[in-house]
């Protein structure tokens, strides 16, 4: 299992972390599963505050129909990642970004599962090629 990141996704989550007046930004995964792989095509910020209830998550998904694939999270700790571990998220995908000092960022993707209790499953993520370009790739 894997994850795909498309330019658009990637310029945008890049986008968020330029804008961003804080350091853990957090928001919504949007795409498609094919097989074994995530292919997230957007990326939705959420305001902060916002609450990763089932109830909230749900009437999002309705509006992007159903296209709500997983979640990223900038610099996120224990406690952050914790919010996701819940039945919505079984089965979905995890994005933690680590933002270093030099402006590059370390992308760690996860399958959130559940056996017995939720947990993350450790998977690969890979950036479309024109991503990649020199300067816009994490490291």
């Amino acid at each position: 299992m894997d994850a795909f990141l498309t330019v658009g996704a990637w310029q945008t989550l890049r986008a968020v972390k330029s804008a961003a007046l804080r350091k853990n930004v957090a928001g919504l995964l949007l795409g498609h599963k094919r097989g074994g792989r995530f292919f997230v095509e957007k990326a939705f910020p959420v305001p902060q505050g916002f609450k990763p209830s089932f109830k909230n998550l749900d009437v999002l998904n309705a509006i992007f129909e159903g296209k709500i694939i997983g979640f990223f999270h900038f610099n996120p700790g224990e406690k952050d990642e914790r919010k996701y571990l819940q039945p919505f998220a079984c089965g979905k995908f995890f994005l933690a970004i680590d933002s270093l000092s030099s402006g590059k960022s370390i992308l760690i993707g996860y399958v959130i599962d559940y056996d017995g209790q939720y947990e993350f499953e450790l998977i690969p993520v890979i950036l479309e090629k024109s991503s990649a370009k020199k300067g816009q790739s994490p490291s």
